[in-house]
């Protein structure tokens, strides 16, 4: 097994993203969730998946959203129900390949399970598995080795179902050509633009005009809600305050893991390519070694042409302008043969040829840092930071039942529970719109909902416990609440009166913008249609550009360029009336063998993932798949 994952580069890539995306997450809510973990959200062939995976998968989907997005994630997106549906999907579709696997008896046993999971990089140190970081790492996601091991087990099983079908994908050169030929095709657009401010005077609206607007739009004119709340929050960092960690304990953790504080040696060097790739014939191969070996011989006579050569002969266009210089690298960062090559040399030495899968390389060995043990004065502030992180992370998690019992049982004050954990608990100076109250929750919207629910703005209850980042529970409670109420018509007639005569400015720059462009195809000129067009510009498909809203970009390249001129018109970013002229189109000037490749590479990963739906698909409809509507809901 292990090794068809180790001849088929495209399998394990496939596992790799499975395995190597953040770990399973699992809430501090998880521990508090009463029944109904055993309720199917679906059932593929009988077996049930349970609420409990279903609410464990949903969260390591929102882990993923929020380590991508960072402060732009909100987690109320985890409520959309399409969201809620492809989780649901995907444990479906897990299920299904499961039962395959097992049907074609694809089995992984503990000796490959543990080597591929050696060769992992993110549990290697120095280039080796370590136990140590692998326990550390894993701990830290809440997760034990049995669950990881389990995980990888299940994706390295199910991998060689999906791989033959998505790896099987064959682009025609054609086909990569046309695809590539339009995503670099570009086309030469000149601008002309109707503003709507020179519409402003007249676009004058009347009072009576005005308070009918208000009149018929009330909710557009309407003071927030707004609230004035006291909060705790329990996390590692506000628990961390309290943690003391002994000295000797520092110095015990430094000891313990001297190989994590030093450096790696690192190798500067520079290389001179003579190309011959994997699927180079055998004469051009016999034609590059033999190259390579007169460069070889010509450098040791003279050491000091290194670099002129290989500006001259070097077939490595990233470090040939360089005289060839790669510069300094610790292992790990080039292919095998390469770095085997360079840090058996000394500094100084010209070695190779080397052959790699890139073709012949003469290498010379350019300096040397040895690496470096960081002395424990050094690292003592850090390493105490981290120990008391670590400890704060297991009180945390010892405390975080304690807090919700205590948020609940005391639900009309936060006083206990600050006391209680030593905690602070803080109050809004002044009244917070929702928007304000959703910041202070760390931007989670589900806070700002349970503070605005109305328990807890008529009875000044606590709220639930909500989980508002990794790691951190928030309860708040309502101190003074004033409802939302209309802006009375004086305060906001100006606003109105505005908003109105903008709005008739656009549609008079839109009218006279249609106008002048019907002109234009009737075959009239600029002058005679009163335009004034601006210097052409070059623009791309998948290129975005200020002055053009995709709206417009997608027009410019769905006209017919068969007959050009031709016009294409839309709003532009600043709220006016623009009328683009295409007057050329440029086809890119060749289409080099590397970016063939790399389109049909993209095309055929595009149509190995089309393939792999059609095969899960196939496997769906032998089984009987049911999925309970009533268990996506949010509870």
């Amino acid at each position: 097994m292990y090794d068809f994952l180790d001849k088929h580069k495209r399998a394990v890539q496939i596992v790799l993203a499975m395995v190597m995306l953040p770990f399973m997450f699992f809430g501090v809510d998880y521990y508090f969730r009463g029944g109904g973990a055993d309720e199917a959200v679906a059932t593929v062939g009988g077996e049930k998946i349970t609420r409990r995976e279903f609410d464990e998968a949903l969260r390591d989907q929102g882990e993923r959203l929020r380590q991508s997005m960072g402060r732009n994630f909100d987690p109320a997106m985890l409520d959309n129900a399409d969201v809620r549906y492809a989780v649901v999907e995907n444990l479906v579709n897990q299920r299904l390949l499961a039962a395959e696997a097992s049907r074609e008896r694809f089995r992984i046993s503990d000796a490959q399970l543990s080597e591929f999971i050696a060769k992992l990089p993110a549990f290697q140190e120095d280039g080796k598995f370590s136990p140590e970081r692998y326990r550390i790492l894993l701990q830290g996601q809440n997760m034990t080795p049995a669950m990881f091991e389990s995980r990888v087990r299940r994706d390295l099983a199910l991998a060689p179902l999906q791989e033959p079908i998505s790896s099987g994908s064959i682009v025609a050169r054609t086909s990569a050509a046309r695809f590539l030929s339009l995503v670099e095709q570009r086309r030469e657009v000149a601008s002309a633009t109707i503003d709507a401010e020179s519409f402003a005077k007249e676009a004058k609206v009347d009072d009576a005009a005005v308070k009918a607007y208000y009149d018929e739009n009330p909710t557009a004119f309407m003071t927030p809600e707004q609230v004035r709340f006291e909060y705790a929050i329990l996390s590692p960092d506000t628990l961390g305050g309290s943690v003391a960690v002994d000295p000797a304990d520092v110095r015990a953790h430094y000891d313990a893991n001297l190989a994590s504080y030093t450096t790696q040696e690192e190798r500067a060097a520079s290389h001179i390519l003579v190309a011959a790739g994997p699927d180079a014939s055998d004469a051009d191969k016999a034609a590059a070694e033999k190259k390579a070996v007169a460069i070889a011989a010509q450098v040791r006579g003279n050491p000091a042409s290194f670099a002129d050569v290989a500006k001259a002969q070097s077939q490595d266009p990233g470090s040939a302008p360089q005289g060839g210089a790669l510069g300094s690298f610790a292992r790990g960062s080039m292919v095998k043969p390469f770095e085997d090559a360079v840090f058996a040399a000394k500094p100084g030495d010209i070695v190779g040829p080397v052959r790699t899968d890139f073709g012949w390389h003469v290498i010379r060995v350019t300096g040397v840092k040895p690496a470096v043990q960081r002395p424990f004065d050094e690292l003592k502030a850090q390493i105490e930071a981290d120990l008391k992180r670590t400890r704060a992370l297991d009180r945390f998690q010892a405390a975080a039942d304690q807090f919700q019992n205590l948020v609940y049982e005391h639900a009309d004050s936060l006083a206990g529970v600050g006391k209680a954990l030593d905690i602070p608990v803080q109050a809004t100076p002044s009244f917070v719109t929702r928007a304000q109250a959703q910041q202070i929750g760390r931007n989670n919207a589900k806070f700002a909902e349970a503070l605005f629910a109305p328990a807890s703005l008529q009875a000044k209850r606590n709220t639930e416990v909500v989980e508002v980042a990794p790691n951190t529970l928030m309860a708040a409670r309502v101190l003074e609440h004033k409802p939302a109420a209309p802006r009375p018509f004086d305060d906001v007639k100006a606003e109105v009166r505005r908003q109105l005569e903008r709005r008739a400015a656009v549609q008079a720059a839109e009218r006279v913008g249609r106008e002048k462009l019907a002109l234009l195809e009737q075959g009239k000129s600029d002058k005679e249609a009163g335009l004034t067009f601006g210097k052409p510009v070059e623009l791309q498909r998948m290129q975005a550009n200020a002055d053009f809203p995709p709206d417009v970009l997608a027009k410019v390249f769905q006209a017919d360029a068969t007959k050009l001129p031709v016009y294409v018109s839309g709003a532009n970013a600043r709220g006016g009336f623009s009328i683009h002229r295409l007057t050329r189109v440029i086809e890119p000037d060749s289409l080099d063998e590397a970016r063939l490749k790399l389109a049909g590479e993209r095309m055929g990963e595009q149509l190995g993932r089309e393939f792999v739906n059609a095969y899960l698909a196939s496997l769906r409809a032998r089984a009987d798949v049911k999925i309970t509507q009533s268990q996506l809901e949010k509870k």
